[in-house]
């Protein structure tokens, strides 16, 4: 995965450029600007590099904002803009006032890669979001923010449970086909038109009514039909299915024979709380302060085209309290701005005060959006690159 075509791995490209490009030399320069209170956007140019990086840093203590994670045009599958995504979130009322690119992606159907949660609402989850043909089972960094509002980073995995009385069973996944053809995994409808089966991971499933309750406290599933081979028919809004891959066969006959409503609960590893959003990324660059470059190599398997070249970037990072929420752009793949490597951005980050930080996808998908307008410069020629999701910070809507 880390050389194949379909993947965004370090590719990013906003419209707007805050500054015009040029080659000549300038002075090194800070620019200031309050977004709003307790929002402060920082435009740096820095002739070490040459670097041109945009940072908007957002106070948490203030109440004011909200941090959300949203999927391009609402679904599993298909890409949007940070800013299309911005504008559509603003159209259902909400104010939105910042927002960056976040996942790698498949570049042909837009899933991301990492898992995702929105408003509590699952999306994508893993048991391991492990790299293709990697020695080993292993889990990307994440970035998430908690029911209480606390952010967290961590190489999250996914722990579901279904119950029935005093019987339980593991629950691998949702809403994706298990790279390595093991596991139990929940398919909904938000998954609509995405196999849940190939000629190597074939599998059996059983069809079930969503008959209450959400993934914040607990689903509610009956069962309805038999144990069928899997297929990709569509579900209705009340429907979904759990399919059973490889050697999980036996768990969902046993589920089959549920007679009454059962309950599906999700958790994750390492246990921080709820965990209301959250987004994938790759790697964790940044914990304690410490730079976690290196270390990334064996515990998320970087690439070195990808870390130890400079490329364009964006990353989300908060302090050591938590108190302050970072979203950063770093341009490049021009004269103004060559880009950096993430030891370069690592150093950068802790500067700034970062001590926690994830690399999100970059490259030609780099884009931050304040206020509607793409604020950095993006390297691909065509402009703003479509992606496969993002983050929003929007003022905390008051209680009517």
């Amino acid at each position: 995965m880390l050389r194949s075509p379909l993947l965004s791995l370090v590719l990013a490209a906003p419209l707007f450029a805050q500054q015009p490009v040029t080659t000549s030399p300038v002075a090194d320069s800070t620019v200031v600007d309050t977004v709003a209170p307790g929002m402060v956007h920082t435009y740096f140019v820095r002739q070490q590099g040459p670097w041109r990086v945009h940072v908007v840093r957002v106070d948490l203590r203030s109440g004011l904002y909200d941090v959300r994670s949203v999927r391009a045009l609402d679904s599993l599958r298909g890409r949007e803009t940070v800013s299309g995504m911005m504008e559509r979130a603003r159209r259902d009322g909400r104010n939105v006032r910042v927002a960056i690119n976040a996942d790698f992606f498949n570049l042909t159907t837009g899933e991301s890669v990492n898992n995702q949660v929105s408003d509590g609402r699952i999306w994508r989850a893993l048991a391991w979001s492990g790299v293709p043909r990697a020695p080993m089972r292993s889990a990307r960094g994440q970035f998430g923010v908690t029911r209480d509002g606390r952010p967290v980073l961590d190489r999250f995995v996914f722990t579901g449970t279904v119950h029935s009385g005093r019987v339980s069973w593991a629950l691998d996944g949702v809403n994706v086909v298990p790279s390595n053809g093991q596991g139990l995994v929940l398919w909904l409808p938000e998954a609509n038109g995405r196999a849940r089966a190939d000629s190597a991971r074939t599998g059996r499933e059983l069809r079930v009514s969503v008959v209450g309750g959400s993934w914040r406290d607990s689903l509610m599933l009956r069962v309805r039909g038999r144990v069928t081979a899997a297929d990709s028919a569509p579900l209705a809004a009340d429907e979904g299915v759990l399919v059973a891959y490889g050697s999980t066969a036996a768990r969902l006959d046993s589920i089959a024979r549920v007679p009454r409503t059962f309950d599906v609960h999700a958790s994750w590893l390492p246990t921080v709380g709820t965990i209301d959003q959250l987004v994938g990324g790759w790697p964790v660059i940044l914990r304690d302060r410490v730079t976690m470059v290196d270390e990334a190599a064996t515990r998320e398997f970087t690439a070195t085209g990808n870390a130890n070249v400079r490329h364009p970037r964006s990353f989300v990072g908060f302090d050591a309290d938590t108190s302050h929420l970072y979203l950063v752009a770093v341009d490049g793949r021009s004269a103004a701005s060559v880009g950096m490597t993430l030891v370069e951005a690592a150093d950068f980050l802790r500067e700034q005060g970062v001590a926690h930080a994830l690399n999100l996808d970059g490259g030609g998908s780099t884009a931050l959006v304040v206020d509607g307008r793409v604020i950095n410069t993006p390297s691909d020629r065509g402009g703003e690159r479509t992606v496969a999701n993002a983050l929003l910070i929007e003022e905390r809507r008051r209680p009517q």
